[in-house]
């Protein structure tokens, strides 16, 4: 017989029990709820449409990490959320050679869109 089958589990040791430092009850809210500070209303930007939609073919796990950025409310859509992504690589990854580099080929596709 296999020593896996004679060999006893070992017991888990369990940690003490942790209580929090402070506590809160019901007691503790105020009475008046009209007393609390009003919150502040933030009127969300305007979203950009775009001209035209295309479709990128991106693996599940990468769709899954855009919509779930996008569902914390970083980008009000994926496409403002890819935009905000390319921006802050070019901006701080990006050596300035490969910026120009980049400018060139953005105007390359440009050129190619505007003469269909």
């Amino acid at each position: 017989m296999s020593d896996l089958l004679r060999k006893k589990p070992k017991k888990i040791e369990r940690s003490p029990t942790v209580t929090p430092k402070t506590t809160f009850s019901v007691n503790d809210l105020p009475k008046n709820p009209k007393e609390e500070v009003p919150e502040k209303k933030v009127t969300p930007a305007k979203p950009i449409v775009a001209e035209k939609t295309t479709t990128v073919r991106v693996s599940v796990a990468m769709k899954n990490k855009l919509n779930a950025l996008v569902t914390m409310g970083i980008a009000d859509t994926v496409d403002q959320l890819a935009d905000v992504l390319i921006d802050e690589y070019v901006t701080n990854i990006l050596s300035k050679d490969e910026k120009k580099q980049l400018e060139i080929i953005l105007d390359l596709y440009k050129s190619k869109l505007n003469n269909r």
